[in-house]
């Protein structure tokens, strides 16, 4: 199982999905800027909850996949090149129609007072295109993934679901990472980003037709015709960096994402001391007796550890300055003095 948690990680930056994270992660940048002063806890929940409905999106595909990889293996390899073409065609009329002013009212701030879900659903929507478009390229070693432990005595169809939910979290893992780290990391950007929102739509608009041309490029010349040719090269050639990286470092990796989203889910969300070490204490017990790798699981432990810590004290100065804030203000007195 977690080698195919790392052929997930892997997956997340493959040929055909390659161009729709920086695209991703531009539209949250946007997200962010559009929205009125959040303070860093309220930034980073955000990122978690956008993070893991993108992520969601990857496990919806994937485990459908698997379901139906298990009966239909032949359709599903001969057939899942055309998402590409079609996710193609779909990203250039709206990047289109976004260049020209039209807006999906999930990106328009103005009409989400009251509708704080539809975010959470456009990015479900946005995670199950990135699945099912990436599924294009990596159709062949998700196939492996679900099946691989068929050809061992007493595998059964669980098995080959387990790996594709695997490969599922993986994928979402990577994302979510890129997307708390970013969120962490952008106050200033965000700051940036407020002064000249108006042309912030029109650079998301340029990503999303861009991707959609690569897309269907990536589709003429690989998917149909079976051949290179310079543009898609160049992309293959720069994914390929990425993964031999990631693949040379998945320890690292595995370790850095999983700790900087456990310590954020810890730091926005950790209300008790008791709870926060109950907690910690099951996931690095848990974890190191499933996977056998206790330096990385107390890594991560730590790191969970620490910031719950900072969560906490960060919880006492806000309702501390509540407190503040609501203490009655004694008006001078008019009394005059004898």
């Amino acid at each position: 199982m977690s080698l195919w948690f790392v052929a997930g990680i892997l997956a997340a930056v493959n040929p055909c999905g390659f161009v729709l994270l920086p695209t991703y992660l531009m539209y949250f940048l946007g997200l962010q800027g559009s929205e009125e002063k959040l303070t860093q806890r309220e930034t980073l929940r955000k990122a978690l909850k956008v993070s893991a409905s993108l992520s969601l999106g990857f496990m919806a595909v994937f485990v459908v996949a698997a379901s139906v990889a298990n009966y239909a293996t032949s359709w599903l390899t001969a057939n899942a090149k055309y998402a590409t073409g079609f996710f193609g065609v779909a990203l250039i009329v709206l990047g289109a129609a976004m260049l020209f002013g039209f807006k999906l009212p999930f990106m328009n701030p103005q009409k989400l007072q009251g509708e704080k879900d539809q975010t959470v659903k456009s990015m479900f929507v946005y995670g199950v295109a990135y699945a099912i478009a990436s599924l294009g390229c990596t159709i062949g070693f998700f196939i492996s993934a679900v099946f691989a432990t068929s050809a061992r005595e007493g595998s059964n169809a669980l098995d080959g679901l387990t790996n594709g939910l695997a490969y599922a979290v993986g994928m979402g893992v990577i994302v979510s990472g890129l997307t708390v780290a970013l969120a962490f990391a952008n106050k200033g950007l965000v700051t940036l980003l407020r002064r000249g929102l108006q042309y912030m739509d029109r650079i998301a608009a340029a990503f999303v037709f861009i991707s959609g041309l690569y897309l269907l490029w990536y589709f003429y010349w690989v998917d149909l015709k079976e051949e290179g040719d310079v543009i898609t090269d160049w992309v293959t050639f720069r994914q390929s960096d990425v993964n031999t990286f990631l693949s040379d470092h998945r320890w690292g990796v595995t370790v850095v994402l999983f700790s900087i989203l456990g310590a954020t889910v810890a730091y926005v969300y950790t209300k008790s001391a008791a709870f926060l070490a109950a907690a910690v204490a099951v996931i690095v017990l848990g974890a190191g007796w499933l996977s056998s790798d206790w330096v990385a699981v107390g890594i991560i432990g730590a790191s969970v550890a620490v910031a719950g810590a900072f969560g906490l004290l960060q919880d006492g100065r806000e309702q501390g300055a509540m407190i503040d804030d609501d203490a009655p203000v004694s008006e001078p007195s008019t009394q005059p003095v004898s």
